[in-house]
């Protein structure tokens, strides 16, 4: 509160008490009463003369007061303008000064007026349908602003008024989440009280009392003391937009003074940004969330993303360079309720769930964390019991998909033909006529085929439409001293590959229960799944056959294998005894299967205790146990025996089964205090010790024999694979820590924040058990300094912030830091088994570490009708887990060492700005956009991975560029031979070398840095606009700048298989005679492809991530009539379109979708 603008007049009439109360200092204030020492009687009758010569002079001012006020005009014209703007013009022409608490006017309502209006009346306009009152105070020339307060009814039961300790519960209205740092007062009286960390609170009132509740960003609320003695309190924020508190999963913090970045989605975010998946969803809104593009996987619905937060934080080992593959070493850490998930339980989730997902990203948001915090952390807070009577709530949802095949340009059945025969397959000039005639056989044969009309399309066969079917029942009720909710939600996903199924089913039982100062919270989560991967195979298998192959006899049956006419060259391509090319069609007919399958269970313990004001300790205990299967079975028809000779025959058909579980606890204790002091400084401690620990393993093995395609039963297996044994693994990990966190802010403009955490785990080595992290941030809201207050009105909210930050990363095995050992089963010594060392331990390895430095600004201007915060980042990790070489005599070649460090360095900003702000009407348009760059670089590598990267550079086989990384470049580099385009005259390809000459002639050692396979920008777009119960918000993303090496090209154009099927460019874009200007090489050249930068191409796309419309029924009379409390029916659209500059195939063993989806909600 602000009282530097009050006059001396206000503050001499202000009652000390009232003063003392609002934090106002009484030194200046005079006495109460003045005392008049009385000493003869004739003072009397001077007084009485004096008081009446007073009374008449007070009077006959009054009276010219009250004319000169009724005198006093204000000229002012405009629409929409704001009550503090028409202060300020008031002050300007007349001279009247306001005081006001300045939340008082955040709700208020804008005022159009136009002319000479007199100021009376200005001020009877201006506080017309307001929630506070306006009084002119002429005598003092100010202008008093006193909010608006429902008086209390006085009944029977205020009568005996006792004074009585209330407790209470404050938390935000749409997440349910606890409101740290809310003020609660009783009106006219001192009593003043704060929330805690979580929300509670503890005031003394009497029956009748108006409790005053008020937070930064929220709507002032009320609450008349009744002879509850425990009450719940829910605040809605006062821009809906802005999200003012942030739920880090250990301890919540205010926005206003939060000196972290992070993002919190809500679950209206949620709805309308809806994507396939829930992590599509969260990249729909926050550019910074990024699902690494996988060209193979497409959208199927059993494959898990690989996520990143702000780059790439880690390298690949020697083994993931040498494969070219990745392991998802980058995924952030996931909380949900304060317990740990894994990214296989977040994609199960049932999203209707879900109140809130906060993103934390920066030093102060991840530190806390410590060990687990280096690639950010995602926060998951679930929707707790709401009490009140029995309801019922009904979420469902239809989805509809159908592949996105827009990228395939394949040969129909005639061209695919001509394309044969213009590359020489069915005339050779060195073979003799007889054989020439043989060829021209088979062509008038195939010919023959065309031209009775085959043409197949292949694409089509192992496809369909998907379904998908969420269906949710959520059943709570209570009051404010027990509270239940039980929910039930199954989804089933029918992907658009045949037979590709994925089915979750879910069960929550949620109970709460407080009992005076303490409160009790026990949530039992059981999740089951079950996946099917598609029987038909790959995707890519079905586009390349040839189209003019029919897969059905004349019968009608479907053919087992295409026998092809060209048979002499089969027997070139696969060698004497080439088989024919199997239909893919026949193995999806058959007895076969891949599916798995687990059993989740989740069971938290929360017990929270307020011994006292503003303090509050909370105990958690939590267990995770998974039970999981797979089971793959081809019967001895399936194609993939084949190749087997008659010897094996009985060795056809192979089950393959693998099982595992895992269970971890973490227990956890979490002391908080926090308190308002003097109305100025607020201060908020916490610290909390964990405990946990996780266990798993899992093992598997291989049958064959399974001669019936009908029996499928493991136990049926004629023996176990050939030389084949048992495999599995275990792991155990064990930490403990401890962390601490103190806020401080001063009158809401100066704060800051340190955390401090100590970590201990069995994955360090022995010597370096413990390790610190720690973060230190602080900002200043600019908004609450006069300057900016009186000279800026048009600035709501602006803040300044900045954090330094140390966390790490524990990306590597349980025992990587110690010597293992394992038994020689290949060899044996009298019945003994002999044993031998694995790897090399490193007793002084180390958690990665990662510094974060981040800046940041948030500002809100015009009454919230524009939003704007940006970020700039940049991270430092050290201490990589890299490969050291060893000479031979150790035993080993390497052992695994903290040598390495990477840099990233970035900045996000987004905007909203809001178009048509129409609350009478209830119309509402706004726009958001965001934008994010972010680049790489390698500072340091080993040894041990330079010598690898090098080796890589130097291979000469395969057409696909090799991961190689080196120091001062990107990750995302892509290395291959300059090109200098195809010669006309030759139709070959022209490169160039390190020294700049032009060759025919390929060669490794000319491989250079070509492209970054990395957007420059990437974000998205949306636009939202609601008119009263109906909502349209669409949402776009975007990735402009950065290289792509388009495989396709060479796959399937420049080295395609001619003997399939290929893209429609080989036909129409080869060259094919001297003069020729083409981009791909001649149709005969059949010579090796190796890496060219002629593949790499500029890459800007973008997509139309999410349309969504969503109609409230507002119609309460109907709604009652139907039995309900409320109806929300929404309809959504994924992926409708995606546009890039890069033409290649997309999805090639799983096909893109593109969705519509139709959705209700009920509440009974």
């Amino acid at each position: 509160m602000d009282f530097t603008a009050y006059p001396k007049p206000y503050l001499k009439a202000m009652p000390v008490q009232e003063a003392a109360a609002r934090g106002l200092s009484t030194k200046s204030l005079p006495v109460d009463s003045l005392k008049v020492k009385t000493g003869h009687h004739s003072w009397t009758a001077t007084i009485f003369l004096a008081m009446k010569l007073t009374f008449m002079l007070l009077f006959v001012a009054l009276l010219h007061v009250r004319a000169s006020v009724e005198a006093q005009t204000v000229s002012v014209s405009g629409n929409n303008l704001s009550v503090k703007a028409l202060l300020q013009t008031i002050r300007q022409q007349t001279g009247y000064v306001a005081f006001y608490n300045q939340d008082m006017l955040t709700n208020a309502k804008t005022v159009s007026v136009k002319g000479n209006i007199a100021l009376p009346e200005l001020i009877s306009i201006m506080s017309k349908d307001q929630p506070f009152h306006m009084e002119l105070k002429e005598n003092t020339k100010t202008i008093v602003i006193t909010p608006k307060v429902i008086p209390v009814e006085f009944t029977l039961e205020y009568v005996n008024a006792v004074p009585a300790k209330i407790t209470g519960h404050v938390a935000d209205s749409v997440c349910n989440c606890p409101l740290p740092g809310a003020t609660i007062r009783v009106k006219g009286k001192t009593a003043t009280t704060s929330t805690d960390a979580q929300g509670n609170f503890t005031i003394e009132a009497e029956t009748g009392d108006v409790l005053l509740i008020s937070f930064v960003g929220y709507r002032p609320a009320t609450y008349t003391v009744r002879r509850d003695k425990s009450i719940t309190i829910v605040m809605a924020s006062a821009v809906s937009s802005i999200n003012n508190v942030v739920v880090t999963g250990i301890f919540n913090k205010a926005k206003e003074s939060y000196t972290g970045a992070a993002k919190t989605i809500t679950a209206k975010e949620i709805q309308n940004f809806q994507g396939r998946n829930i992590f599509v969803t969260i990249g729909n809104i926050d550019p910074s969330f990024y699902i690494v593009p996988n060209n193979s996987f497409g959208s199927d619905p059993n494959h898990l993303p690989d996520i990143q937060m702000r780059g790439n934080r880690n390298l690949p080992n020697i083994d993931q360079l040498q494969d070219n593959t990745s392991a998802l070493i980058n995924t952030p850490l996931i909380i949900m309720d304060g317990f740990p998930i894994t990214l296989q339980r977040m994609m199960d989730l049932n999203t209707n769930e879900i109140a809130s997902i906060t993103l934390l990203k920066d030093g102060p948001a991840t530190a806390i964390y410590g060990s687990r915090g280096a690639n950010g952390v995602i926060v998951i807070t679930t929707k707790e019991p709401v009490p009140g009577k029995l309801r019922l709530t009904y979420r469902g949802g239809l989805s509809l998909s159908a592949p996105d095949l827009s990228s395939y340009h394949l040969l129909n059945a005639r061209d695919k033909l001509e394309l044969e025969r213009l590359s020489g397959f069915y005339y050779n000039s060195t073979k003799s006529p007889e054989q020439n005639i043989s060829l021209q056989q088979y062509y008038n044969q195939i010919k023959a085929v065309v031209e009775s009309g085959v043409n197949t399309d292949w694409m089509s066969k192992p496809l369909r439409n998907g379904v998908d079917q969420q269906h949710s029942l959520r059943l709570e009720g209570g009051d404010a001293a027990f509270r239940y909710a039980l929910i039930g939600d199954v989804h089933k996903i029918n992907g658009v590959m045949k037979g590709s199924d994925r089915r979750t089913i879910n069960g929550t039982a949620d109970l709460s229960y407080r009992l005076k100062t303490l409160n009790f919270r026990n949530s039992l989560t059981v999740g089951s799944v079950n996946a099917s991967e598609s029987p038909w195979g790959a995707f890519g298998d079905y586009v390349k056959l040839n189209p003019y192959w029919s897969p059905y006899d004349s019968a009608g049956n479907i053919v087992r294998t295409f026998t092809p006419f060209n048979y002499d060259y089969w027997v070139q391509k696969n060698g004497t005894g080439g088989k024919p090319y199997p239909n893919p069609m026949y193995d999806a007919t058959l007895n076969t299967f891949n599916r798995s399958q687990y059993l989740n269970i989740i069971n938290n313990f929360q017990v929270d205790w307020s011994p006292f004001k503003h303090f509050t300790v909370r105990g958690a205990f939590g267990i995770n146990a998974t039970n999981l299967n797979s089971d793959i079975f081809k019967p001895a028809e399936h194609s993939a025996f084949a190749g087997y000779s008659d010897a094996d025959i009985l060795r056809k058909g192979t089950y393959d089964y693998g099982t595992g579980k895992s269970f971890s606890y973490t227990s956890n204790l979490n002391l908080q205090y926090s308190n308002l002091f003097r109305g100025l400084h607020y201060l908020s401690i916490g610290a909390q010790m964990e405990a946990a620990e996780d266990k798993s393993n899992n093992y598997s093995f291989s049958a064959e024999g399974f001669p019936d395609a009908s029996i499928d039963f493991l136990g049926m297996a004629l023996q176990y694979q050939q030389n084949g044994r048992p495999g599995g693994s275990e792991a155990t990990t064990r930490r403990v820590s401890a962390v601490g966190n103190v806020s401080y802010s001063y009158d809401d403009r100066y704060f800051a924040d340190v955390s401090y955490r100590l970590d201990g785990a069995s994955q360090f080595g022995t010597n370096s058990r413990f390790a610190p992290f720690y973060s230190l941030g602080a900002g200043w809201n600019l908004h609450h300094i006069n300057f900016i207050h009186d000279n800026l009105p048009f600035v709501n909210r602006l803040k300044l912030r900045g954090s330094y930050g140390v966390t790490g990363n524990q990306a590597f095995s349980a025992y990587q830091p110690l010597a293992t050992y394992g038994y020689i089963i290949n060899d044996h010594y009298k019945n003994w088994l002999g044993a031998s060392q694995t790897s090399l331990g490193n007793p002084d390895l180390q958690w990665q570490k990662n510094q974060k430095y981040n800046a940041g600004a948030e500002a809100d201007l015009f009454r919230g009708r524009i939003t704007m915060q940006a970020d700039f980042y940049k991270e430092k990790t050290s201490n990589l887990l890299s490969s050291l070489e060893l000479p031979y005599s150790n035993g080993f070649t390497s052992y695994v060492e903290n040598i390495g460090q990477l840099e990233q360095t970035g900045w996000q900003a987004s905007a909203t700005v809001m178009l048509i702000q129409d609350d009478a009407r209830r119309i509402n348009w706004s726009v958001t956009g965001n934008i994010t760059h972010n680049t790489d670089r390698i500072v340091e590598l080993s040894q041990a991975m330079k010598a690898a990267n090098e080796k890589l550079a130097l291979l000469t086989d395969g057409s696909t560029p090799n991961k190689i990384i080196r120091e001062g470049a990107s990750q995302n580099t892509i290395y291959a031979v300059r090109s200098m385009g195809i010669d006309p005259s030759t139709g070959r390809e022209l490169f160039k070398t390190r020294k700049g000459e032009v060759t025919y002639s390929w060669n490794a050692a000319d491989r250079v840095a070509v492209g970054l396979n990395q957007p420059t920008y990437r974000g998205n777009f949306s636009t939202l606009v609601r008119y009263q119960g109906l909502s349209f918000n669409a949402s776009f993303g975007y990735r402009l700048g950065g290289q792509i090496y388009n495989q396709t090209l060479v796959d399937r154009v420049e080295s395609a298989d001619k003997f399939f099927n290929v893209d429609a460019r080989v036909f129409t874009d080869r060259w094919k005679q001297p003069g020729d200007k083409s981009f791909f090489r001649g149709i005969n050249d059949y010579s090796a492809i190796f890496p060219s930068s002629r593949f790499v191409q500029n890459e800007s796309t973008l997509t139309c991530q999410n349309i969504n419309i969503t109609y409230n029924v507002l119609n309460r009379a109907w709604l009652q009539h139907a039995g309900l409390q409320a109806l929300t029916l929404s309809a959504n659209t994924g992926e409708l379109f995606y546009l890039s500059t890069v033409k290649q195939e997309r999805g090639l063993d799983y096909p893109f979708t593109r969705q519509v989806s139709f959705n209700v909600f009920a509440t009974f």
